[in-house]
């Protein structure tokens, strides 16, 4: 209807936010479940389900930069090109914008309730946050070219205005689906957990809750979807160690970390 292409790219975010919403609510119902096969549950579906969209999204920017770029390129090398109609943009912009900044605030917030530990809602956080911005730009361009005097000087715009505002809106998104993809890697592959303000909470709690003959060595976090897997390294430093006391140790560790990382399993481990 309005020949905008920055609005297809508006719309299929849409319709990939759906349809991966759809699919989240599914697999958060499984990744927590236990089963003879799988019994530590099924967590790394929650960075495998960030990898997909990521790439998803990616792919959907790079199309839709080398589409208006194509269009862009006709008009100004050849002058051949259909003026853009703005028709009902504004008010759909602005329900979506509203839409979106709902959405995003109800993932962030129920994602900071389990301490930040969904790999899911952070992404779908930053791909709500990435269509929120692209429909306000969006938005904001079809009210300037609805304002824009038809046979001015910037009368171009009317037939690529549709360009510049794609190609700001990927340069300033881009670099979200790669946050998501690379942290989604780096918990199906197994990386140590990189944050500085959990790893310290960690290694404090961890040495409070020392077995006794025991000393600290170090700590390595490994977090797979809303699941932290914690392996404290301890050394024995008397004759025996007390196997009652390490399991009440870990248990009351564990018990400890769940307020704040949610999922929790301790392991000692003696190098």
């Amino acid at each position: 209807m309005t020949g905008l292409k920055a609005m297809f790219l508006d719309f299929s975010f849409t319709a990939i936010s759906v349809l991966s919403g759809m699919v989240a609510v599914y697999l958060s119902s499984r990744t927590v479940r236990t089963t003879e096969r799988f019994p530590n549950g099924m967590f790394a579906l929650e960075p495998i389900y960030a990898i997909c969209k990521a790439i998803f999204t990616m792919s959907l920017l790079v199309y839709s930069l080398i589409d208006v770029c194509r269009v862009a390129y006709d008009y100004f090398v050849f002058g051949s090109g259909e003026r853009i109609e703005t028709g009902p943009v504004v008010i759909y912009e602005i329900l979506t914008v509203i839409v979106c900044f709902s959405l995003y605030t109800y993932y962030r917030r129920s994602n900071r309730s389990i301490g930040d530990s969904s790999t899911m809602l952070t992404a779908e956080c930053k791909s709500t946050l990435v269509d929120g911005s692209m429909s306000f730009g969006i938005g904001v361009v079809a009210i300037f070219l609805m304002l824009l005097p038809a046979g001015g000087p910037l009368d171009f715009l009317h037939y690529t205005g549709d360009f510049f505002i794609t190609v700001a809106l990927v340069a300033l998104t881009i670099k979200e689906p790669f946050s998501v993809l690379k942290e989604a890697f780096v918990e199906l592959v197994g990386g140590v957990h990189d944050d500085d303000e959990t790893n310290a909470y960690v290694e404090a709690e961890a040495q409070r809750h020392l077995p006794a003959n025991t000393d600290y060595e170090q700590t390595l976090i490994f977090k797979t979807g809303m699941n932290y897997t914690v392996d404290v390294y301890l050394s024995g430093i008397g004759e025996t160690i007390d196997v009652a006391d390490l399991i009440e140790c870990k248990r009351s560790l564990e018990k400890e970390l769940a307020k704040r990382l949610h999922i929790v399993d301790v392991d000692f481990v003696f190098d």
